[in-house]
């Protein structure tokens, strides 16, 4: 608590009255201190803005700037000041406007010196009072601003989390915690990124250390400046919350999760949610990072992206248990075998707890049945030629007196629905790859055609864009461009016997050396013994 005296300006016009204030204050007794007087409130003024009185007792009728004048301007610019009018007998109606203004205290004239000691007294107990809470919330604040990263983090995963029904923010909450939200681009993203650590090598305070160093590897080297926000949540995962137009998230979780699994030399997968509207719809983007997270343990696939036709759906027929989860991960992915799998370790489940309910069993594979239904009704794929899933399956189920008849029939069931849904997603890579090699061969000549421009274009991450166009083609973005860039010259090369600068700005390239190397790479030999031969 600070413990200086509080410091008190005198206002008067008339010298005798200062005087006579000055004097029959008890300074010392009171913790008081006398910083000056003043004649007006225009001199007053002057002396508030340097010295910061802690306490003002100004009278009413002075020139220049009255009392009135000077405690509303005393008020607008320092609420904290206390402020004492000194009036006359006929003066005091009138000075009982200054209430509203937020006066502190009147004192008629002539001046008691007891009622001028004891109100000077009340109000510098008040103060001090208002010092001690004060240096307390200083206090708190201080702690505050020292564990920023914990109050922020704490935020964050409410604004996250997917068990929020009606969750809302106050007004000025984000400010606290010193979050700054786009409110006019209004658009939020989530990736995850999932370190694998040995419990034999790390103690869970290195865990802990290891997680925040990663953190800030994020924040000062991908995202320094703009609205990314990088933290953990309760799974032990990083989370990247995007909300920049300029800052692509998908590169930067990737780069990221590249360069953690080269430098831990350990496993590490990457799961990114689609962008959603609105900073209260951020948790579904969570949900479907969280999704595809989980896809990568599944597959084995180091990078998951969410894909718009699944995964805002969530069935509402299972409790939740990691074998259903990991069951309807499979499915949804197309992996026949793993979801096989994972279906008769649910059934087994069961059966194994519930010894004898065969009813069970079969109400379990109906559920199973009715997910796939479900699901591929929401992916749209059509199934009624391949997979019966009408109710007379289902009284087929009810049939079966055996469980491994149970078992057969649903696993029969699952690997082909993975087998439709799997042709349904390659058929829509494949067809994305085709406009993206149609785009290709229309734009050949742009000089700034890159993997980048073309992935911005059909609104893909590049790496995502990457990996389909490699296994839809079976060559990388690159070799194709230049693959078409040399058969356009080639073909060129037909009609006219160009130069190599002139045939390498024809088709794209702005360098003739290196238009020369990629021509001798598709083509096998020189470009110059190519013209000779031709």
């Amino acid at each position: 608590m600070n413990n200086r005296a509080l410091k008190v300006l005198i206002v008067d016009d008339e010298s005798n009255t200062r005087s006579l204030v000055r004097m029959s204050i008890d300074w010392e007794g009171l913790g008081l201190q006398a910083i000056g007087d003043a004649t007006s409130g225009l001199e007053a003024l002057d002396i508030i803005d340097s010295e910061l009185p802690d306490i003002i007792i100004t009278d009413i009728q002075m020139p220049y700037m009255d009392g009135l004048a000077l405690s509303k301007a005393v008020k607008e610019m320092h609420p904290d000041m206390a402020i004492v009018i000194l009036t006359a007998h006929d003066e005091f109606s009138y000075a009982q406007s200054a209430v509203s203004i937020g006066v502190s205290d009147f004192i008629l004239k002539p001046i008691d010196k007891a009622l001028l000691n004891e109100t000077l007294s009340r109000l510098a107990g008040r103060i001090n009072s208002h010092r001690l809470r004060l240096g307390e919330l200083e206090l708190s604040h201080q702690y505050f601003k020292n564990n920023i990263g914990v109050f922020q983090n704490k935020v964050l995963n409410d604004l996250i989390s997917p068990n929020r029904p009606g969750f809302t923010f106050e007004p000025g909450e984000f400010e606290m915690v010193e979050l700054d939200f786009d409110s006019e681009y209004n658009t939020c993203q989530i990736a995850l990124i999932n370190i694998a650590m040995e419990k034999n090598r790390y103690s869970n305070l290195e865990r802990q250390v290891l997680l925040q160093n990663c953190c800030s590897h994020i924040k000062n080297n991908y995202c320094p400046s703009g609205r990314a926000y990088v933290f953990t949540d309760v799974n032990g995962n990083i989370v990247l919350l995007g909300n920049d137009r300029n800052i692509s998230l998908n590169d930067i979780s990737e780069y990221a999760a590249a360069y953690f699994k080269e430098q831990l030399s350990t496993v590490v997968y990457c799961g990114i949610g689609r962008a959603v509207t609105g900073i209260e719809n951020v948790h579904i983007s969570y949900n479907q990072a969280l999704n595809a997270l989980n896809t990568c343990y599944i597959t084995g696939e180091e990078i998951t992206y969410a894909d718009v036709q699944v995964t805002g759906y969530e069935s509402k027929i299972f409790n939740n248990s990691s074998s259903i989860e990991n069951m309807k991960l499979a499915i949804k992915s197309g992996m026949t075998d793993r979801a096989a799998h994972y279906t008769k370790e649910l059934l087994y489940n069961y059966a194994k707890e519930n010894i004898n309910d065969l009813d069970g069993v079969k109400i379990t594979a109906i559920n199973i049945s009715t997910y796939i239904k479900e699901l591929l009704n929401e992916m749209k794929i059509s199934y009624m030629a391949d997979l019966s899933l009408s109710g007379e399956m289902v009284l087929g189920i009810f049939k079966y007196d055996k469980y491994s008849d149970i078992e057969n029939a649903v696993t029969a069931m699952v690997q082909k629905a993975c087998e439709l849904i799997n042709e349904a997603l390659s058929s829509k890579n494949n067809s994305m790859v085709s406009e993206i090699k149609n785009y290709i061969d229309e734009n050949f000549s742009n000089y700034d055609l890159n993997l980048k421009l073309v992935a911005d274009k059909f609104y893909l991450n590049s790496s995502y864009l990457s990996r389909i166009f490699k296994k839809g083609t079976g060559v990388s973005f690159s070799e194709y461009l230049i693959k078409i860039r040399m058969e356009k010259a080639i073909s060129l090369l037909k009609i006219q016997d160009y130069k190599a600068y002139q045939l390498a700005q024809f088709v794209g390239i702005p360098d003739p050396n290196y238009f020369v190397k990629c021509f001798k790479k598709i083509v096998g030999i020189p470009f110059a013994e190519y013209k000779l031969k031709k």
